[in-house]
């Protein structure tokens, strides 16, 4: 990336990603992502406008090449365990047709699922954490929304592979399932992040404020993130 320099930086809910900006002599638009650093390789007389528009139609690309080089999207399967708010619970398999998942203390016990069917056993799980996530995203939100003068409009749950949550400029959020294997901190913090996008749809010093104002102490688990997210995505 010789000679390249920082030109833009793309905002995650775990860190912003700096966006170098080569200029060379080519036809077309080039993309490298490397070492979690993104690159844009551009003639001299591409506009800035354009850059941006090839920046916002690779996101998800972009995104999904950053967090495999960081780590943040899973390499192997556990498969043995599952973990909820942050607690550790053990799985067993039990007699049954029906596909079901139920708690006993720190075990989760699972239903209809063939002992070496991972396909199955990991729907029935993820199943089982959409379940749990839409029965704790909206009271998280309505307590953090309290706090703020705009209000969400609505809530959905997410599968995104890319992103934790969203907030559209409709107000709507979505919530990744998949936050709700994450320590309570770490599901209030992305909520704070996405409810601080009512007031500021974008990254600035402003929006961090807000940040701030909802969730004190949110680097923490935005660190978190960084660190464990990619064990969130063991079930689908």
């Amino acid at each position: 990336m010789k000679n390249a320099s920082v030109w833009h930086r793309l905002p995650l809910p775990d860190g912003d990603v700096p966006v170098l900006l080569t200029r060379r002599t080519r036809q077309s638009i080039g993309i490298r992502v490397r070492d979690g650093v993104v690159e844009l390789i551009a003639a001299p007389g591409v506009s800035q406008e354009r850059l941006h528009q090839v920046l916002r139609q690779r996101h998800d690309w972009i995104v999904g090449h950053v967090l495999r080089q960081r780590g943040q999207l899973a390499k192997s399967e556990d498969l043995s365990r599952l973990t909820l708010l942050g607690e550790a619970l053990g799985l067993r398999l039990v007699g049954g047709v029906r596909k079901t998942v139920r708690r006993d203390g720190d075990v989760l016990l699972v239903a209809g699922v063939a002992e070496g069917d991972a396909e199955a056993l990991k729907a029935v799980l993820a199943k089982y954490l959409k379940r749990e996530a839409a029965l704790l995203f909206p009271g998280r939100l309505s307590l953090l929304a309290a706090r703020c003068s705009r209000k969400p409009s609505r809530l959905q749950l997410s599968s995104a592979r890319t992103r934790w949550g969203s907030c559209s400029a409709e107000g709507g959020i979505r919530l990744n399932w998949r936050l709700a294997q994450a320590p309570l901190a770490v599901v209030d913090y992305v909520i704070a992040h996405e409810l601080a996008h009512l007031e500021h749809m974008n990254h600035s010093p402003a929006f961090w404020a807000e940040t701030e104002r909802l969730y004190p102490g949110w680097r923490e688990s935005r660190r978190w993130l960084r660190q464990h997210g990619g064990e969130l995505f063991a079930f689908g």
